[in-house]
């Protein structure tokens, strides 16, 4: 008999299967993962990651879970980067802060069985968003923080324009739906974290600047 044990780790606790998902959903995900992405780059000890498999018990193969994105705490991102999978017993910690995005496929998963996954994994809050607005989820957006070894409901606030908030104290940001995406704001700057789109539209307008500028101190060129 083989063993785990035996095994290349990355033959052992392989990567995440492709499983399509809607285009909400993907689209979703994608606002979410550019905008943590971008907000934690070059930050020592920090990795944001989406939709990789999650192993939390050297040798069984069994205990895993894919998050749609999660964000780690104190850990090499490097060799995190190009890793098959996510072996907490390799990285050192597990996922602080775990969000899934609710589907027709996942809902039920996401409320019944991985609570308790990621609690015996360490995680130390556990969100959920519905990029329908509800269809899947009551609110839509929903959060537990870790209180021993249970989870305690992150009180959820509805704003003047009817969008569901809460904070997220592992992160210190503040979780927003709006509409069919999920927003993070800064508490303490009051400013939005830019999604991807409005990336790429910023990177645009400080190339255009510093053209402008090149032309300006070298009108030959």
């Amino acid at each position: 008999m083989t063993l785990l044990s035996d095994l290349d780790p990355d033959v052992a606790y392989p990567a995440t299967p492709t499983v399509p998902e809607s285009g909400l959903h993907s689209l979703a995900r994608f606002v979410v993962y550019g905008a943590l992405r971008a907000f934690y780059a070059g930050r020592a000890g920090c990795y944001v990651g989406e939709d990789r498999n999650i192993y939390w018990r050297r040798g069984d193969g069994t205990a895993v879970v894919a998050p749609d994105v999660f964000v780690s705490l104190g850990v090499d991102p490097e060799p995190l980067a190009t890793a098959t999978s996510y072996r907490v017993w390799e990285v050192g910690a597990p996922p602080a802060f775990v969000l899934e995005i609710a589907s027709e496929k996942t809902f039920k998963a996401d409320l019944e069985t991985k609570p308790a996954k990621y609690l015996d994994m360490g995680v130390g809050e556990y969100w959920r968003f519905d990029p329908t607005g509800g269809e899947f989820l009551q609110p839509a957006l929903q959060g537990d923080r870790r209180a021993g070894n249970t989870w305690q409901p992150i009180t959820i606030n509805t704003d003047d324009h009817g969008h569901l908030g809460g904070h997220s104290e592992t992160l210190d940001l503040t979780l927003h739906a709006d509409a069919h995406c999920l927003r993070f704001r800064n508490p303490r700057t009051g400013e939005w974290l830019p999604d991807p789109d409005e990336q790429a539209a910023r990177a645009d307008r400080v190339e255009a600047e510093l053209a402008a500028l090149r032309r300006r101190l070298d009108p030959h060129h």
